[in-house]
Parts: structure tokens; sequence; C-alpha cells
């Protein structure tokens, strides 16, 4: 029961660190979070708020999950109803987190915080193995089923998703939004932080 309760206070800490990094990330205004860069660009484009935006691709990415399970599986079934409470948890944290103007040093320690907060927050729920949002899903459905480590495929996961917001944004003839160097950074540092932490720590599960 204390080791359940200590996982539970782990995943809520985890979550909330996680939801407050995407929206520090966007207010250090040099590029969201990698991973969040196509619901930031569909927020925009649809003039949806980020949470909404963020509920249509976790849904699509709970369904590549069962895709490459070829089943259904519970723990992905319990992502959908946890992916719009952390959309509610993400408007809740660009609700309360005020537009700040910066200077430009700054707005880059306000993105190295967002990135630590995020790859902390990252770390701390996966590590639960209770529910995950799609996003760390299905990053751990490749990892598994390749026998990969997280990490590397996190940050596979984060370039593809860069890549993804790019090619969106153009077909639609529409500005590439969101996308700067903080975006790159989060891409390229995310997973080899949360890497760090595995050697460190360890992984459980």
């Amino acid at each position: 029961m204390e080791k359940m309760i200590r996982r539970l206070a782990m995943f809520f800490i985890g979550i909330n660190l996680l939801a407050a990094g995407i929206i520090l990330n966007t207010r250090s205004d040099l590029g969201v979070a990698a991973f969040t860069s196509f619901s930031y660009a569909l927020s925009k484009i649809a003039g949806i708020s980020l949470g909404s935006a963020s509920v249509l691709v976790y849904l699509a990415l709970i369904g590549v999950q069962f895709l490459l399970l070829q089943k259904v599986s519970v723990p992905v079934l319990l992502q959908i109803p946890f992916s719009f409470v952390f959309g509610i948890l993400t408007d809740f944290y660009d609700f309360i987190v005020p537009e700040m103007a910066l200077s430009l040093w700054l707005r880059f320690l306000l993105l190295a915080a967002a990135i630590w907060l995020t790859s902390i927050g990252v770390y701390l729920y996966t590590n639960c193995r209770l529910v995950m949002t799609p996003v760390e899903g299905i990053v751990q459905t490749i990892a598994d089923k390749w026998s990969f480590k997280f990490s590397l495929v996190k940050n596979c996961f984060d370039l593809f998703m860069l890549l993804l917001t790019v090619s969106f944004c153009l077909l639609l003839r529409q500005p590439v939004f969101g996308i700067g160097i903080g975006t790159v950074l989060s891409a390229l540092i995310l997973g080899r932080m949360i890497g760090i932490y595995e050697k460190l720590i360890g992984r459980k599960g």
C-alpha cells in the first residue's frame, strides 16, 4: 500500500512537472518543445487551445499504438481518459503562467528550466508504469517492441515530430508555428537528459 502511494505521488508530481515544463517552453518564446510542436501548430491553425489540440494528437497516437501492438491493451485504453485530463491540465498551466517580456539570456534560462522540468516529469511518471501520455506511451511501445532504450526512442520521436510539424505547416501554406532554437534544443537534449536519469537512478518496470 505504501509503495502504491509513493508511485501515485510520483505520478502526480511527474505529470504536473511535464505540463508546467511544456508551457514554460512556450513562454520562453524560443520555440515550443519538440514533442508538442505539432499540437501547437494545430492549435494555431485550427484556432483551438493547446490542450484541445493535444487531445486530438494524443488520440491519433493511441490509434498508432493499437496498430503496433496488434491488440486491445488496457494500459493503452487508459490513455484515452488520461489524454483528456492531461489536456485540461495543460490548459490550466497555460492559463496561470503569464506571458513574459524577457531579455534573451533570461529566455534561454527559462528554456533550460523548462527542459529540465519536462525531463524530470517524463522520467518520474513513466517510471511509475501507471498511465502514460500517448506521447510517452508510443515511445515506450516502440522501445519495448524492438528492445530499444526509452531515451533513444524519445530522441528520435521528438525529431520526427519536429519534421512532421514543419511539413504540415508548409503543406497547408501556413507559417511554421512554434519552431525555433528552443524546439531543436529540446529535441536534442530531452531524451539525453532522461538517459542520464536512467543511468544514475535506474529505470523500473
